[in-house]
């Protein structure tokens, strides 16, 4: 009996630390401002982004008819085979279908190399944009008081009550600071 009147003591010690811990977690979780926004939907809405995009648009069409252009010459040379291939002799018919597979081997090439300088496009047109928004943001959220501000479209994110989504906020500032360098 004399062992747990000791305890008690310790256990009350120990109970009131506890709660004390917990109100202190609890009044720093209370100063804790988050924010979230949709960063893709930024770059589509804005004016800079939506400028970006058109001029990767205006790229990617122009390298997709040089595609096309060449997939259809592919497509003649190889009617063409077909339909005279019975005619021709041997070392003529084989000719024509190693200059066919070169060809199909050149577009490959030629469809590998659009995709990446797309991939060099994209990087170059959207690199010093989203510098940029890393400062309007940055700014928004030391304006705001913000502790955090994520991307909405981070794994690991599956909630988000709305009123913590600022990305309007981000699209308007963006433009008024685009809109303020060009002046």
């Amino acid at each position: 009996m004399n062992g747990r009147i000791n305890l008690i003591p310790l256990l009350l010690i120990f109970l009131l630390t506890t709660v004390l811990c917990c109100n202190v977690t609890a009044g720093e979780t209370a100063q804790t401002k988050v924010a979230v926004i949709n960063m893709q939907k930024v770059i589509r809405k804005s004016i800079a982004g939506q400028k970006a995009m058109e001029n990767l648009d205006k790229k990617l069409t122009k390298l997709q008819e040089e595609i096309r252009v060449k997939q259809d010459e592919i497509n003649a040379f190889k009617e063409e085979i077909e339909k005279k291939g019975p005619l021709m002799n041997e070392v003529a018919r084989a000719e024509k279908e190693r200059e066919y597979k070169k060809a199909f081997r050149d577009l490959q090439d030629k469809k590998e190399d659009a995709q990446f300088e797309m991939r060099q496009a994209e990087t170059k047109s959207m690199e010093p944009l989203l510098h940029e928004l890393e400062k309007v943001v940055g700014g928004i959220g030391k304006e705001g008081g913000y502790t955090l501000i994520l991307d909405k479209n981070m794994p690991g994110i599956y909630f988000i009550d709305s009123d913590v989504d600022i990305t309007e906020e981000v699209i308007t500032a963006y433009d008024n600071k685009v809109k303020s360098n060009k002046e």
